[in-house]
């Protein structure tokens, strides 16, 4: 993978994948309330310095999400990550139904128009998915 590292903050990692042209984000620990909305702000600050269409976030050490933080993901970084440009965006969960449930039921509930989504436990199948867009 030849990725350039954006930001390393305490609880994620963000990298820029000249291979296919997207945003790398990956949750290094589980995070909720404070610590996860600046993890998605430094993501939204990423993706907007990148001038990024397509975004592959990592998620396989995060079992589920906080309701409150699906809320907020939901109702208030998501539009705001469409108006940045965000087209195409990849998940790749942990290989457990759980993971697989918490992220769909995130991505159920998008307003504001969202990007086109494509959920995976499989990291290549994500990085193959992305670079075909």
């Amino acid at each position: 993978m030849a990725a350039k590292t954006i930001d390393d903050g305490e609880n994620y990692t963000i990298e820029w994948d000249d291979e296919i042209g997207a945003v790398v984000f990956t949750w290094d620990t589980y995070v909720s309330g404070a610590a996860f909305r600046e993890g998605c702000e430094a993501l939204l600050d990423a993706i907007e310095r990148r001038d990024a269409a397509k975004v592959l976030t990592d998620t396989r050490g995060v079992s589920a999400h906080d309701a409150e933080d699906q809320q907020w993901m939901q109702t208030d970084w998501m539009p705001r990550a469409h108006e940045t440009g965000l087209e195409y965006s990849a998940t790749v969960h942990s290989d457990s139904v759980i993971s697989e449930m918490d992220v769909e039921n995130m991505l159920d509930g998008m307003e504001g128009g969202t990007a086109e989504p494509f959920l995976t436990s499989d990291m290549a199948e994500a990085r193959e998915w992305l670079a075909a867009r």
